[in-house]
C-alpha cells in the first residue's frame, strides 16, 4: 500500500523555497481558510439536513395519504359491496313480484301457512294482514293465491344472504308474506296473530313514495331489539304500484369491518352515515365517538373544518385531508358507499406520521456531529504541523514561502468550492483530487457523509412505502378470504336432516383451499370441498374465482359433471399463470339421502356408515378443473342412510409433516377419524386437528388445512336414527 504523506511532509519538501514572510501569510490564509470551510460544511450540512427533512417528510406524507385512501376506499368497497349484493337480493323478490302481476294466467293459486310458535328459531315463511284488510274478499283472497307463489324466491334468497335477517313482500291491499326466524314474535300475550301494518314502516313508504329501491336510516327491528338497516322495493302491474318487497339485515358484519381495521399503531377506522353521524367507530376520542348518548350530526360541529369534511363526505366525494381531533393533528381518508350514502373513514396522529423523518433528522445530525468532530482534530493537526516546520524551518521559509503557500491552499480552495456546491437537493460530492494528505481525508469525509445522507434517505422512503403497503394489502386480503367461506353453521342447527361443521386453516396468510355449502332449494344441499395449486396472493385470487363460479353454476342446477363442464371451461379463460384446482362436489336430496357426486382430481372422501367406522372410499378420478378446456367430467351415485358421516378433506391434512419429513397419511387419518366415529361433525373435525398436532409437533405447517364433516339425520331428523 502507498504511504500516505502528512502535510507537515509536504511543507518539509517544498519549505527551502520559501520565504519567511510568505510562510507567515499562507499559515495564516491557511487558517482563515480551514475555519471558513469549517463554517461552510456546517452550514451546507445544516442546509442539507433541512431539505432533507423537507424531502423525506413530504415523501413519507404523500405514501401515508395514498395508504391510507387505498385502505379507505377497499373497506368501503367492501361493505358496499354487501349492501349491494343484499338491495340485489330484494331487486330479485320484487322482480319475480311483478312478473306475477303482469302474468297472472302463468301461475297456480296457492296457500301461505299463518306464523306458528314451534316455527321459532327457523326459517319460516308465514302470511300476516293488517287490520284494514278484508280477508274474506274474493280480490284479497285472488291476489294472496298469486303472490304465495313468491314464497319460495324469499325462502331461497334469506338463505343465501348470510347478512339477511328477515325478508317480505307487503300488498297495498295490506298482505304480508314474510320469511324470518321469529315466528313466536307474530302473537300477542293473548296468543293470537297480531296484525302487520307494512304501509307505516320506514321501507315501505320511501320505496313507495320514490318508485325506486329505498335504504332506510338505522332503526331497531319490528319484533326484535337488533340494530340494522332495511332496503324497500316497489313492484308493479304494468305502471300501477302494486307494493313493496323489502328485507332487513343486522349490520354486525359491517361493524366487524370497521373494528378490525389497522391503522398504524395508534390509527383507527369509523363509518358514518348519511345524516353526519357516526355509526361504528374503532377508537379515537370525542369526535368519531360511537357511543349513542354523545353521537351527534358532524355537520354541525362547532370546529369549521371538520364540519365541511364531513359535509364533502356525505356528499359522496372522496379524498385525504389533516386536520384537529381532540386536540391532536391527524391524517383523515375518507370514501364513500355509494349503495347506502355512508362514508368510510380512516385516521391515524400526524405525529406517527412524522417519526420516520424525526429517526432520519436524529441520523443525519449524529453524522454531521462526528465529521466536525474529525475536523476539528485534522485543524488542530495543522497547528502543530504548521508551528514545528515554521520554528523548525524559519531559516528557509524565508525564502521559499510563496511557492508553498500556492501549493497549500490551492486544493482548499477546491475543497471550499465543492463543499459550497452542496444544497437543496444536490448532495452530489466528487473529489478528484490525489494529495495524499489530511485535505484528502478532510474530502474523503465530506463524500462519506453526502453519500449516507443520500442512503439514509432512500432507505427510509423505501421501507415507509413497502411496509404501509404489505401491511394493508394482507390485512385486506385475509379479511376478504375469511368472509368469502360460510362459517355460519348456528344458521342450519334448524334444519334436523343434517348436522355440518367445516373448518380452515391457511398456512400463509391467504391461500388456496376452500370449502363451501349452500341449499339449492328447500329439499337439497350442495356441499364443496377444493384445493387451488400453489401459495399465497395468486392463489387466493383463484380461488375467489372459482369458489364464486362453482356456486354460481351449482345454483343454475344440473349434475356435479355438468357444473364442474362449465366451471372449468370458465376457469381456462385467460388463465396465464397455469394454475388449476382440484374438486369434490356433491349434491344430495335432504329428503331421501340420495346423491350425486363428481371428483376432479381431489383426495378420496371418508364415509362411515351408522354404527361402523370411517372408511375411504376410492375410485377413478377425473382431472382437475382449469387443465384443459372441453373435458368430460365422471360422476356417480350414492346414498347415505340416517346415521351416515361424510367425511372430505384437501391435501394439507394427509400431507402434514413432522420434524422427520414424515407425512401423516391416509392411515393416520382413518384412526383419527375413528377415534370416536360417532362424534358430532365439529368434533369429529377437532379430533383430526388434535392428531395433526400431536404428530407435527413443532414443525413448521406448509399447507393449508381444510376440512368438512357432513352427518345425514334423515327426513325426520334425529329422531329417525334411533
Amino acid at each position: 500500500m502507498k504511504k500516505r504523506r502528512s502535510l507537515g511532509d509536504k511543507i518539509s519538501r517544498v519549505a527551502i523555497i520559501l520565504t519567511v514572510t510568505t510562510l507567515v501569510v499562507v499559515a495564516v490564509v491557511l487558517f482563515v481558510t480551514l475555519f471558513g470551510l469549517r463554517s461552510t460544511f456546517i452550514k451546507s450540512s445544516e442546509k442539507a439536513g433541512k431539505d432533507a427533512e423537507v424531502i423525506s417528510s413530504e415523501t413519507v406524507k404523500r405514501q401515508i395519504e395514498d395508504s391510507l385512501l387505498q385502505s379507505a376506499t377497499s373497506k368501503a368497497d367492501l361493505a358496499d359491496k354487501a349492501l349491494k349484493q343484499f338491495r340485489t337480493s330484494v331487486q330479485t323478490v320484487a322482480d319475480t313480484v311483478t312478473k306475477m302481476y303482469e302474468n297472472p294466467d302463468e301461475y297456480q293459486q296457492r296457500g301461505v301457512d299463518l306464523p306458528e310458535k314451534k316455527n321459532d328459531g327457523k326459517l319460516a315463511v308465514q302470511l300476516l294482514y293488517s287490520k284494514k284488510t278484508v280477508k274474506s274478499s274474493e280480490s284479497v283472497k285472488k291476489e294472496l293465491g298469486l303472490i304465495a307463489n313468491a314464497q319460495d324466491t324469499l325462502y331461497v334468497e334469506n338463505k343465501n344472504d348470510p347478512n339477511m335477517v328477515s325478508n317480505y313482500i307487503a300488498s297495498k291491499s295490506g298482505i304480508m308474506i314474510q320469511a324470518d326466524y321469529i315466528s313466536a314474535k307474530k302473537f300477542d300475550e293473548n296468543g293470537n296473530i297480531m296484525p302487520y301494518e307494512a304501509d307505516t314502516r320506514p321501507w315501505y313508504v320511501g320505496a313507495s313514495k320514490t318508485k325506486k329501491p329505498f335504504f332506510t336510516s338505522l332503526s331497531r327491528d319490528a319484533h326484535t331489539s337488533g340494530v340494522g338497516i332495511m332496503c324497500g322495493v316497489p313492484f308493479f302491474k304494468g305502471k300501477e304500484f302494486m307494493g313493496v318487497a323489502g328485507a332487513g339485515m343486522y349490520l354486525n358484519e359491517l361493524q366487524k369491518a370497521v373494528l378490525d381495521t389497522k391503522v398504524g399503531k395508534d390509527g383507527y377506522a369509523c363509518m358514518i352515515d348519511g345524516e353526519g353521524k357516526v355509526i361504528f367507530s374503532s377508537g379515537g376520542g370525542e369526535t368519531f365517538t360511537d357511543d349513542l348518548d354523545k353521537v351527534t350530526d358532524l355537520r354541525e360541529n362547532d370546529q369549521k373544518d371538520l364540519a365541511e369534511l364531513v359535509t364533502k363526505a356525505v356528499k359522496g366525494e372522496k379524498g385525504v385531508t389533516v386536520l384537529s381531533l381532540d386536540g391532536e393533528m391527524s391524517y383523515v381518508a375518507y370514501a364513500p358507499l355509494k349503495t347506502v350514502g355512508w362514508t368510510f373513514f380512516t385516521i391515524i396522529p400526524e405525529k406517527e406520521v412524522e417519526a420516520p423523518t424525526t429517526s432520519l433528522l436524529n441520523s443525519l445530525e449524529n453524522s454531521k456531529d462526528r465529521t466536525v468532530e474529525e475536523s476539528n482534530s485534522q485543524i488542530r493537526f495543522v497547528f502543530i504541523i504548521l508551528a514545528a516546520i515554521f520554528i523548525i524551518l524559519n531559516f528557509l521559509a524565508i525564502v521559499f514561502s510563496k511557492k508553498a503557500g500556492k501549493i497549500l491552499v490551492k486544493e482548499v480552495v477546491v475543497l471550499t468550492q465543492k463543499v459550497e456546491n452542496i444544497k437543496g437537493d444536490n448532495l452530489d460530492f466528487e473529489w478528484n483530487g490525489k494529495s495524499d494528505d489530511e485535505i484528502q481525508v478532510l474530502a474523503e469525509s465530506f463524500g462519506s457523509l453526502t453519500e449516507r445522507m443520500k442512503q439514509y434517505i432512500t432507505e427510509i422512503t423505501e421501507i415507509t412505502a413497502k411496509e404501509q403497503r404489505i401491511a394493508s394489502e394482507l390485512s385486506l386480503a385475509t379479511n376478504i378470504q375469511a368472509s368469502m367461506v360460510p362459517t355460519n353453521f348456528d344458521d342450519y342447527k334448524g334444519f334436523e336432516a343434517f348436522g355440518l361443521y367445516a373448518n380452515m386453516t391457511p398456512a400463509k396468510e391467504v391461500g388456496g383451499d376452500f370449502y363451501d355449502f349452500f341449499l339449492t332449494d328447500a329439499d337439497h344441499i350442495a356441499l364443496v370441498m377444493a384445493d387451488v395449486s400453489g401459495k399465497g396472493v395468486p392463489a387466493a385470487l383463484f380461488m375467489s374465482k372459482a369458489m364464486t363460479a362453482i356456486k354460481t353454476r351449482t345454483l343454475m342446477g344440473g349434475s356435479p359433471a355438468a357444473i364442474l363442464a362449465d366451471v372449468n371451461n370458465q376457469m381456462c379463460e385467460g388463465n396465464e399463470a397455469e394454475l388449476f384446482v382440484t374438486v369434490w362436489l356433491a349434491i344430495i336430496d335432504l329428503k331421501t339421502g340420495k346423491g350425486m357426486a363428481a371428483n376432479a382430481g381431489h383426495e378420496h372422501p371418508a364415509l362411515r356408515h351408522k354404527g361402523g367406522q370411517f372408511e375411504l372410499i376410492k375410485y377413478r378420478h377425473s382431472p382437475a378443473v382449469a387443465t384443459m378446456e372441453d373435458m368430460p367430467f365422471k360422476e356417480h351415485e350414492f346414498e347415505v342412510e340416517p346415521g351416515d358421516t361424510i367425511y372430505v378433506y384437501t391435501d394439507g391434512v394427509t400431507e402434514a409433516t413432522d420434524a422427520s419429513n414424515q407425512l401423516f397419511g391416509e392411515e393416520r387419518l382413518v384412526d383419527a377419524l375413528n377415534k370416536d366415529p360417532d362424534a358430532k361433525p365439529d368434533d369429529l373435525l377437532k379430533n383430526v386437528v388434535r392428531s395433526i398436532n400431536e404428530f407435527v409437533a413443532d414443525a413448521p405447517q406448509f399447507d393449508d388445512l381444510t376440512m368438512m364433516a357432513f352427518t345425514y339425520h334423515g327426513s325426520e331428523g334425529k329422531g329417525g336414527e334411533e
